[in-house]
C-alpha cells in the first residue's frame, strides 16, 4: 500500500514531465502549447484540489502541523494565479515562454519545502490509521479524476468520430449532387449531339430525296418526249434534257404528282387512241369484206387487233401502276417501260399497216390513195 511518503514524493511526476515537454515548445508551436497547457493547468489544481480536501484537514488536528496548513494554502493561492495569468498570455508570444518557466521554477521550489520541512512534520504528525486514510482518498479522487478524464477524452473521440463520419457524409451528398449534376449535363449535351445528329440526317435525306426526284423529273421529261416526238435527232434530244435539267429545280412532291399526272394522261390517251385506232380498222376491214376476199383480209387483220389490244391492256396495267407507286423513281420506271413497249408495237404495226397496203387491199378500200 501507498505510504504518505510515497504520495507526496510521486505526486509532482507527472507536472515536471508536462513542464519540461512545455519548455521545449516554440512561439510557432501554439496547438502544442495549447493542449500541454492544458493537461498541466488540471494536473495542478488537481494536486491542490486533493490536497485541500484530504490531506489539510488531517493536519488541522494536529498542533505541530496547523502553521503548515496556511503555508500549503498559500502556495497554492499562488499557482493558481500564476496559472490563470498564463492562460490569458498568447501562446505564439515570447512571453508566454517566460512565464512558464517562471512558474516551473515555483512549483520546483514547493515541491523542494514539501520533502524537506512539510513532509518530515506530516509523517510524524498523523498516525498510521490518519495516513492511511488520507492516502486512500487521495488515490481513489485520482482514480475518480482520470476515469472522468478518460470518458472525457472518449466523448471528445466520439464527438470527433461523428463530426469526421458526418463531414464524409456531406462531402459525399456534394460529390453525388456534383456527379448527378455533371450525367444532367452529360444527358444534356447528347440530346443535342442527337438532335443535332437527327437534323443532319433530314438534310441530308431531303437533299437526296430532291436530287433523285431531280433525277427521276429528268427522266420522266426525257420519256414523255421521245413518246411524243418518236424518233428525234440527237440534238432534239439534248435539248429537251436541258430543258428537263432546269425543270428539277422544283420542289419533289410537285414533281411526284406532275410525273404521275403525266404518266396517267400519256397512258389515258395511249389507250384510248388503241381502241379508236382498233374501231377504225374493223370499220375499214368490214368495207373491204364486200370488195376484197375474206382470205385476203384476215391475213393483216388479226395480228393487227391482237397489236392494239395488247397495247390498250399494256396501257390500263401501266395506269394502275403509276398510280401505286411510292417514288418518281417508279413512275418514271413504269412509263419508261411503257414507252418502250409501245414503241416496239406501233413499230410493228406501222409494218403490218404497210404490208396491207401494198398487198393491194388498201388501194381497194381507199381508190384516192395513191402509192
Amino acid at each position: 500500500m501507498t505510504t504518505i511518503r510515497q504520495l507526496i514524493e510521486s505526486s509532482p511526476k507527472r507536472a515536471n514531465e508536462l513542464f519540461a515537454r512545455l519548455v521545449d515548445t516554440s512561439d510557432t508551436a501554439v496547438k502544442t502549447r495549447d493542449r500541454l497547457f492544458s493537461e498541466l493547468k488540471d494536473e495542478l489544481e488537481l494536486q491542490a484540489r486533493l490536497e485541500e480536501q484530504h490531506l489539510l484537514p488531517a493536519l488541522k488536528k494536529h498542533k505541530e502541523t496547523k502553521g503548515l496548513v496556511a503555508e500549503a494554502l498559500n502556495d497554492n493561492r499562488e499557482t493558481r494565479e500564476l496559472l490563470a495569468e498564463l492562460e490569458r498570455t498568447p501562446k505564439d508570444s515570447e512571453a508566454f515562454g517566460a512565464k512558464v518557466s517562471e512558474l516551473q521554477k515555483v512549483f520546483q521550489q514547493h515541491v523542494r519545502d514539501d520533502k524537506k520541512e512539510f513532509l518530515p512534520v506530516v509523517a510524524k504528525a498523523l498516525t498510521d490509521e490518519e495516513a492511511s486514510a488520507v492516502v486512500e482518498k487521495i488515490e481513489d479522487g485520482k482514480a475518480q479524476l482520470e476515469a472522468a478524464q478518460r470518458a472525457e477524452a472518449d466523448e471528445r473521440r466520439a464527438q470527433a468520430k461523428r463530426e469526421r463520419e458526418q463531414a464524409e457524409r456531406e462531402q459525399e451528398k456534394r460529390e453525388q449532387a456534383e456527379r448527378e449534376q455533371a450525367d444532367r449535363a452529360q444527358a444534356k449535351r447528347e440530346q443535342a449531339e442527337a438532335a443535332d445528329a437527327a437534323k443532319g440526317k433530314a438534310r441530308a435525306d431531303a437533299e437526296r430525296n430532291r436530287k433523285e426526284a431531280a433525277a427521276a423529273q429528268t427522266g420522266t421529261s426525257s420519256v414523255a418526249r421521245k413518246g411524243d416526238d418518236g424518233a428525234q435527232p440527237q440534238q432534239a434530244a439534248s435539248q429537251r434534257e436541258e430543258r428537263g435539267a432546269a425543270e428539277a429545280e422544283a420542289s419533289a412532291m410537285d414533281m411526284v404528282d406532275a410525273g404521275v399526272n403525266v404518266a396517267r394522261t400519256v397512258m389515258t390517251a395511249s389507250a384510248e387512241g388503241a381502241r379508236d385506232l382498233g374501231k377504225a380498222l374493223r370499220g375499214t376491214t368490214s368495207q373491204s369484206q364486200e370488195a376484197q376476199p375474206k382470205a385476203e383480209t384476215t391475213l393483216a387483220e388479226p395480228s393487227m387487233m391482237e397489236l392494239l389490244s395488247e397495247q390498250a391492256r399494256h396501257a390500263m396495267q401501266a395506269t394502275v401502276a403509276v398510280g401505286s407507286a411510292r417514288s418518281l423513281v417508279d413512275v418514271a420506271r413504269i412509263q419508261s417501260d411503257f414507252m418502250n413497249g409501245s414503241l416496239e408495237r406501233m413499230t410493228q404495226l406501222n409494218a403490218r399497216y404497210l404490208a396491207f397496203v401494198r398487198d393491194g387491199i388498201g388501194l381497194r378500200m381507199f381508190p384516192n390513195q395513191r402509192r
